[in-house]
This record gives structure tokens, sequence and C-alpha cells, in this order.
């Protein structure tokens, strides 16, 4: 099965829009008390088919544990270097921390393993055209980091996904702060 049927499949499965909703203006985030509607940026479209590979890749849902695991897998594998998407998926590790800490680990410790599939530097059509297996080996990273440096770039990327969650929170206790001084 080529991972283009498969990509049908997982959106067949998790009820997801053609394409992974590609062609929506807007997508949601479900958030504990309300749905975050969020413009569909250009750049997220052209990553989305990417980030829907992942959970098939890894085998994760789309639940948010599932999501927390591929968004830390990804800055594990360098994703960091997809700005302005690497966004999300700091604000989902972020979170993840908060909710899921075991799930944030084991995900930054296979991603430290891993190649991730946008610096494949495949095409679409060519990333599609594979089946899973030739995925799973291409993404195989045999080169392995040392112990020491695993934990600094988990220890770093740990802080900066506080960071950018925890944004909005300081933002506004420095508001009341200057306000109220």
């Amino acid at each position: 099965m080529t991972l283009r049927e498969h990509l049908d499949k997982f959106y067949h499965t998790y009820n997801i829009p053609e394409e992974g909703g590609v062609n929506d203006k807007t997508f949601e985030v479900p958030l504990p008390f309300f749905m975050l509607t969020l413009p569909n940026f250009s750049w997220r479209r052209k990553m989305l088919y990417i980030h829907d590979l992942e959970h098939i890749l890894n085998n994760q849902d789309t639940s948010w544990k599932g999501e927390i695991f591929i968004a830390t897998w990804e800055i594990s594998t360098g994703f960091y270097r997809s700005f302005p998407v690497i966004v999300f998926p700091l604000w989902t590790m972020g979170w993840g921390f908060w909710t899921y800490p075991e799930v944030v680990f084991r995900a930054f410790r296979k991603g430290s393993r891993d190649k991730g599939i946008a610096r494949l530097n495949l095409s679409q059509d060519e990333l599609l055209d594979l089946d899973l297996d030739k995925l799973q080996q291409l993404t195989l990273n045999r080169k392995q980091r040392s112990r020491l440096s695993y934990y600094f770039r988990f220890i770093v990327y740990g802080l900066i996904s506080q960071l950018v969650f925890l944004f909005p929170v300081i933002i506004l206790i420095s508001f009341f702060l200057v306000l109220f001084a």
C-alpha cells in the first residue's frame, strides 16, 4: 500500500476532510473549554501532509496524546528548521510537559534516533508513491548522538517549548505588573 493510500485511510479513520483539510480557509484546535479557530496559513497547508504522514509513520492517533507525540518527535528530528510552522509543535510540546510528560520524553528520544520526513528532500508525489516500509527505512537515522547531546537538546527545547506555551500568560502577567506597578 502506498503512502497516498495510507493517508486516505488515515483521513477516513479520523474523520478528517479530504487531503487533510488543505483547501480549508481555517482549521480548528479543540482545547479543554473551547474550540480555537485559526487561519489555515499557506505555510501550514504546505506541510500538512507531512505532519499526517508522521502520524502514520509513528502509529499515533489524532488525540492530544498523539499530537503531543508527533509535535515532540518533529522537534527532535530537526523540524525546527521549518519556521514558522515550528510554533505549533513547540506550543504542543510545551503543553505536553503539563499533560503527558512521559509521551514528551518518549517522543523526543525516538525523534533523536530518526530523520524527519521533511528532511528527506522528496517531492510530494515521490513521497506519496513510497510504501510505509520504505519510509521507515529512509527515516531511520543511523548516526547516534551522545547522551550528553541528547539531554542538552531535550532541556533546551523543553525550555523553549515552555516559553512558547506560556507566552500568553507571561504577556498577561507583564501587562498587569506594568498596569498596577
